[in-house]
């Protein structure tokens, strides 16, 4: 018998997931609230409201989620380790067959947490690294003392042989140390990756973007991390003009708030179906919905843009910047151009 890796195997799910219109994963925020001050975070309160769903309420939507076919949740924040119920979300998620994995910062790991990780057969743990040094890193999470505490706590989930991913979101105040990140996180025998996105809170704050990296800088890190990069022409890609919003939300994922409404996804905050009033089944009716009916405006531009395929942009982007899911942000576009006019110059087959 033919048998895929667990990689192969959640790959095939979501590309048939997405051709048959029909959700294979789940984004769940279990609360806003977090131990850290992170200055780049899109989080809007940093605290746990009252009225987050409480824990019979998560464990309501987890039974809907598998009985609607969900394959995989990914439990996120604020931090979702600062529920004191968060063991008991885990394991009821395993009981009802569900792929788990958790997005943590590891400052808040303890044995029990790791057990339970164990027990519940988790599929990842992504932990996040905000800096190589104390330094750095606590200037980045605001909090004296966060990053003692988030090497032992990554250093316990890598002794557990866990399922761990490090993933280093890339700003102003920590790029001078994506590299030695990397080495940190390799001598545990974990892989490293990082992010050079940074967004505006769901609420429209944009203090965050201050945070983001140049265009050029941001070309900088990638040519210098990823091996190989522009050795060789970066093809054309075949970018569809059927559908406006052309990226997985609405068609094969979404996301849950920790208070209860499901969305395109954390980032593209509508159209904050209340799943108190309503079910999952009926909420990803209305995504799909929203999804469908979505519209470009006369700001639209991406259909006739040479430089398109090396865009990074979204319309949650645009929409979280501007209102409008139409707008060409001009960071993207600088930092497209650039890409073009880089792989333009390092094509082999280019005329001389």
């Amino acid at each position: 018998m033919k048998q895929l890796n667990a990689d192969t195997f959640l790959s095939t799910v979501s590309l048939q997931a997405r051709h048959t219109r029909h959700p294979d994963g789940v984004t769940f925020e279990l609360t806003y609230g977090c131990n850290l001050r992170c200055v780049h975070c899109f989080n809007p309160t940093h605290r746990a409201l009252p009225r987050e769903l409480v824990t019979s309420e998560v464990l309501h939507l987890l039974d809907e989620l598998a009985a609607f076919g969900v394959l995989t949740v990914t439990f996120t924040g604020g931090e979702p380790v600062v529920r004191p119920d968060i063991h008991t979300i885990l394991l009821h998620a395993r009981s009802k067959g569900l792929l788990i994995r958790l997005l943590t910062n590891a400052t808040r790991v303890n044995a029990a947490l790791v057990s339970v990780l164990q027990e519940c057969g988790a599929e990842q743990v992504c932990v996040s690294i905000y800096g190589a040094t104390a330094t750095t890193y606590e200037r980045m999470t605001g909090i004296t003392g966060s990053y003692t505490a988030f090497l032992h706590g990554l250093t316990m989930l890598a002794k557990a042989d866990l399922p761990v991913v490090v993933r280093m979101p890339v700003t102003s105040l920590n790029d001078h140390e994506v590299e030695a990140c990397r080495r940190l996180v390799e001598n545990l025998g974990r892989k490293f990756q990082y992010s050079l996105d940074v967004t505006s809170t769901v609420t429209g704050d944009l203090s965050p973007l201050e945070y983001r990296l140049p265009p050029h800088r941001k070309m900088t890190i990638d040519q210098q991390m990823l091996a190989g990069w522009g050795s060789a022409p970066m093809e054309e890609a075949a970018c569809s003009t059927s559908r406006f919003i052309e990226c997985a939300c609405g068609h094969s994922r979404f996301a849950i708030t920790p208070y209860g409404e499901m969305n395109l996804c954390t980032a593209f905050p509508i159209p904050r179906y209340d799943l108190r009033t309503g079910t999952v089944q009926e909420g990803w009716e209305a995504l799909k919905r929203t999804v469908d009916e979505a519209r470009p405006t006369t700001r639209y531009e991406c259909p006739t843009c040479e430089i398109r395929s090396y865009c990074r942009q979204g319309r949650s982007d645009a929409w979280l910047e501007t209102g409008d899911m139409s707008t060409c942000l001009p960071h993207f576009k600088e930092w497209a151009q650039l890409e073009h006019r880089t792989h333009a110059l390092l094509n082999p087959r280019r005329p001389g």
